[in-house]
């Protein structure tokens, strides 16, 4: 009996081994491009599920331990169109290989930030101007302001004395709201986005929306959303140094490590920048006047920025996030200016899930927490302090909880619903009342995504916001895509909302003899954004032209009051305080191109016309110019193992309006050289040239005026980047 028993189980256990062996799938292929190599790091991966991967060295991809089953496979590469096919897998290995077509102007790459949900560029509803992965790279640029000026004629950065204002259109950076990852960055410096925090080595692609975004991303998009997504490798292995040398002793670089070990990735980055700064002028003005200066128009700087992501597969429909960052930038002046410099810190951490309930289902919650801190840091002993001390001047914190929820109603109608909390703190001894100050609003939203006639696409939604000192508001939004033929017509209307800032309330602060005031009885802004716009896409050419216009009530803004007594002896020459100036508007017209034009050439650029004005004084908005333009022409070559780009781009725009006095306008001219090396193991080397500001233009007005640019003529930089991966 006991050995009949042994030979059963043994009979039954081997059974099931057979049977559990047949019911294994496999799933490889090749990916390659449109003219037959192989492509490195496409993406690949089993839509509703968080299977996925990506290619090797060779182009190669393998997904295993999978179900027989029926599936729609997705492969996706930067630059590259979209491929979905629907595929049965039978037991055993299965095998697709899959041809991707370069896609011109990103028309075929997908998109998210203007839905939230998933779409190609060229059928997004949403208007979405998309800057790519390849246009990106080809730059070479320094920093973020620079690559965003030279691929965006909408985009203009006012330099300051801590860093540089972005607007969009005409409208400044409180009304911009810059994302990373679909996160939000919070925090100023000087009353401007630190953008030093946003490397340009770590971007994938960038996804803009103008105009009011408030549907989505609630106050402060008014003027509209810059999204960053950053690079990830799904790779099993992959390791990524790149270092950077230009003038002035700049130098940065960039470390990236990337894990994919079945259910649990990693992503670790580590920059760190330095620049020794440069003066444009040898003199400053002080009260009309010229006298000799030390003090420069670019700093010296010294930055470093740390960020980890850990993602958890836990079954194939529920994934897990964790991430954090740690950035600290010292901005030097020299001694003979000030007896301190500028030291900014910023903390990041958060943590989210995503369930999905069937092929494209699913329900997300995060939680998102960022600490901005700025300091005086002393250069000498100074006022009590030591040589190297730091005093706080300002800690501002920010709290983000959302819950969306996406399903799918029918094959063309999408439904999203969604939850948004954020809250706002502000500690500061001796520049906010009591020292700290405090908001918080919670807003729930809707918006439903309808396909007629497979040409016709709306997206409609409404917003509801409830905010702790100013009450209750809805910002609906509306936005049609019509696509006859060759075309694609897009119209938006939409409302925006945003609440003063605790700085525009509380905050107070003097320099130069200028005294800065908060207001705590200030209104929110409101604004109306329409636009039309017509895009043709056709052979190799794409061409598109948007016409726009925003109006925004009750604009806060620093008007003129009367001094007070000991204001002279105290230093203070003027006071500025917060006010609700009535009504602001900013309209024109966006034009963008892009032609393929054989041979390896490309040809693109883009105008903006803006037209910007506080109407109320029937003055133009400070810091905006009228006419903004970018050339660009690419030409790309390659063959098995090396790749060559190179790309020639132009910067032009005409004088910006200051009360004061204009800011000078500028064309710059910068030729960068890329070179790829491919087949050497499972290396990738990259050597990247250039010229930047060919022709040396110079804005050498007196410091303390306005600068149109802080380029300090031509200079020379290069770059290496070496890819490991596995």
């Amino acid at each position: 009996m006991q050995k009949f028993i042994v030979l059963c189980s043994a009979l039954f256990f081997g059974a099931f081994f057979s049977y559990s062996l047949a019911q294994k799938v496999s799933l490889s292929g090749t990916i390659y491009d449109d003219s037959g190599q192989p492509l490195r790091g496409a993406h690949v991966y089993l839509q509703g599920t968080n299977i996925g991967t990506a290619t090797n060295n060779k182009g190669n991809y393998i997904l295993q331990n999978l179900k027989p089953a029926g599936y729609v496979l997705n492969v996706s590469f930067s630059g590259f169109k979209h491929v979905k096919d629907s595929i049965t897998l039978t037991s055993g290995s299965n095998k697709h290989d899959y041809q991707l077509n370069e896609s011109v102007n990103g028309l075929g790459e997908v998109v998210i930030t203007g839905t939230g949900t998933p779409h190609h560029l060229k059928n997004a509803p949403v208007p979405t101007e998309l800057l790519t992965s390849k246009a990106i790279s080809s730059v070479g640029a320094n920093d973020f302001t620079e690559l965003m000026m030279a691929l965006s004629p909408s985009f203009d950065f006012n330099p300051g004395t801590m860093g540089a204002f972005m607007t969009i259109n005409g409208l400044r950076n409180d009304f911009i709201v810059v994302l990373i990852n679909g996160r939000r960055t919070y925090g100023d410096m000087g009353g401007n986005s630190d953008l030093s925090r946003i490397n340009p080595e770590n971007i994938e692609r960038i996804e803009i929306l103008k105009g009011a975004a408030s549907l989505l991303y609630g106050s402060d998009a008014i003027a509209g959303v810059v999204n960053i997504i950053t690079k990830e490798s799904r790779q099993n292995i992959h390791i990524s140094n790149t270092t950077r040398l230009g003038f002035y002793n700049t130098w940065q670089q960039n470390n990236t490590i990337d894990f994919n070990l079945g259910k649990v990735s990693t992503h670790t980055s580590f920059s760190r920048k330095s620049s020794d700064g440069w003066q444009l002028s040898r003199y400053e003005e002080d009260e009309g006047a010229l006298i000799e200066t030390d003090e420069k128009a670019q700093k010296a700087y010294d930055d470093y920025t740390l960020r980890q992501e850990i993602v958890f597969k836990a079954t194939e429909k529920l994934s897990f996030y964790v991430d954090g960052s740690a950035y600290e930038k010292d901005m030097y002046r020299e001694r003979s200016v000030a007896g301190f410099g500028y030291n900014f810190e910023d903390y990041t951490y958060g943590a989210g899930a995503r369930y999905l309930l069937k092929d494209k289902d699913y329900i997300f919650a995060d939680y998102h927490h960022d600490q901005y801190l700025y300091y005086y840091k002393y250069n000498q002993d100074n006022n009590g302090f030591e040589k190297g001390d730091k005093s706080r001047n300002n800690d501002q914190r920010l709290d983000n909880l959302r819950l969306k929820y996406v399903s799918q109603l029918s094959a063309n109608n999408r439904l999203t619903l969604g939850l948004d909390y954020l809250k706002e703190q502000m500690f500061s001894d001796g520049r906010v009342i009591e020292g700290e100050a405090s908001a918080n609003a919670l807003a729930a939203y809707v918006q439903d995504e309808i396909t007629f006639f497979e040409a016709l696409d709306i997206v409609a939604g409404l917003r509801y916001v409830k905010h702790k000192e100013f009450g209750s508001a809805f910002t609906p939004k509306m936005s049609i895509l019509y696509s006859p033929g060759n075309f694609n017509l897009r119209g938006t209307y939409g409302l925006g909302y945003k609440a003063p800032t605790l700085k525009e309330l509380y905050y107070h602060y003097e320099k130069r003899g200028r005294l800065y005031l908060g207001n705590p009885d200030l209104d929110p802004q409101t604004s109306t954004y329409t636009s039309f716009g017509v895009e043709y896409d056709k052979s190799g050419l794409s061409f598109s032209v948007t016409g726009y216009r925003n109006d925004v009530n009750d604009l806060i803004d620093y008007q003129v009051i009367n001094p007070e007594s000991g204001d002279k002896e105290n230093g203070i020459n003027i006071r500025k305080k917060h006010f609700n100036i009535e009504e602001a508007r900013s309209q024109g017209v966006d034009v963008l191109m892009n032609l393929k034009a054989g041979y390896g050439f490309t040809i693109g650029g883009g105008y903006s016309y803006v037209d910007a004005g506080n109407l109320t004084t029937d003055e133009g908005l400070e810091g905006v110019a009228e006419h903004y333009g970018n050339v660009r022409l690419l030409y790309d070559y390659g063959r098995p193992g090396y790749y060559l780009n190179i790309s020639f781009t132009g910067r032009l725009q005409d004088d910006k309006y200051y009360d004061d006095g204009n800011a000078m306008g500028y064309a710059v001219w910068d030729l960068t050289s890329n070179h790829t090396f491919t087949k050497i193991g499972d290396f990738t080397f990259a050597l990247t040239a250039g010229i930047d500001n060919i022709f040396g233009f110079v804005d050498d007005s007196p410091f303390g005026g306005h600068y149109g640019t802080l380029t300090p003529g031509r200079t020379l930089f290069i770059k290496l980047k070496v890819n490991f991966s596995k």
